[in-house]
């Protein structure tokens, strides 16, 4: 059974990682149209007039990308949509796009190439070491159970949710399939809540135009969607190592566990880990002495 990806983008930003996403993840092509909403267009010519007709695809303001990718391995399938929602941040957001799944009775072509040498697995490090122990094992030790939230999610609601786990620092905004599009850590969180109760005190740091321009974006944060940051995540086999360097690259205090189709499983925190770190250094100077 073959199935059509139809993805309609209306952030044109975006269309360079998807297509990177897409190849990594070994979806095996794509086709590129320029694409114009009808219901954009009516409204545009309706503005600029029927003169201007000839200048729809060239406009900006309303032009979008569509893209096609016929894909034979139901798998691969979840895999594509699951990095289209990643890239985009969910399709269930205003002005994010549209994205479909249609059966195709015939499909030919699909595969033309097949690669001739068999791939061989690297062999495993002689001595791993414990800055390679897997993130999975680590977070099965500390017992930290996820905080998900859906994007529409007050963030007086995702404030209770944290609270509710107070090991937890970072809540993992997620689609209705459980797929991370999202983080929203503590600091966003008490920012918005000192905004409503201390709004005064925060009044009097705004000393200049791009600080009012800040402020002004924080008063329009009223839900999940609008707080969260781009995703950050590490998968269960990804090592200590590679968690500590994205907690440090991003400034987070936590990261959720993602499996391959980017459901949250679980969630590591930076004091659980740095606990392990001083173990296991206490352990190599016992070692030494």
């Amino acid at each position: 059974m073959a199935y059509l990806l139809l993805v309609i983008l209306d952030d044109l930003k975006v269309l360079p990682s998807l297509l990177h996403a897409w190849r990594d993840a070994g979806v095996p092509g794509a086709t590129i149209l320029e694409s114009v909403g009808a219901y954009r267009a009516h409204t545009w010519l309706e503005r600029v007039g029927l003169g201007a007709l000839e200048r729809l695809f060239e406009t900006e303001e309303i032009r979008r990308r569509t893209l096609l990718t016929a894909i034979d391995d139901e798998a691969l399938l979840a895999r594509a949509v699951a990095e289209a929602e990643r890239v985009v941040g969910g399709f269930d957001r205003p002005n994010s796009g549209i994205l479909l799944v249609l059966p195709v009775a015939e499909a030919r072509g699909l595969r033309k190439e097949r690669p001739t040498v068999p791939e061989v697995a690297s062999p495993p490090p002689l001595c791993a070491g414990w800055r390679e122990m897997q993130v999975g094992k680590i977070a099965h030790v500390v017992g930290l159970e996820p905080v998900t939230v859906p994007s529409d999610a007050p963030l007086d609601e995702v404030a209770r949710a944290l609270a509710a786990h107070p090991g937890v620092r970072v809540a993992c905004v997620v689609t209705e399939e459980g797929r991370l599009i999202g983080l929203l850590d503590l600091h966003t969180i008490t920012e918005d809540l000192l905004f409503y109760i201390l709004p005064e005190e925060l009044f009097r740091e705004i000393t200049d135009l791009e600080r009012v321009a800040e402020f002004a974006q924080k008063t329009r944060i009223r839900t999940a969607a609008d707080g969260m940051q781009r995703p950050v995540w590490v998968k269960e086999t990804d090592t200590l190592k590679q968690a500590l360097m994205l907690m440090h690259e991003h400034r987070l205090s936590g990261l959720p566990v993602v499996d391959e189709a980017y459901r949250v499983v679980g969630y590591v925190d930076l004091l659980g880990l740095l606990t392990h770190c001083l173990a296991h250094r206490e352990a190599e100077r016992e070692e030494i002495r």
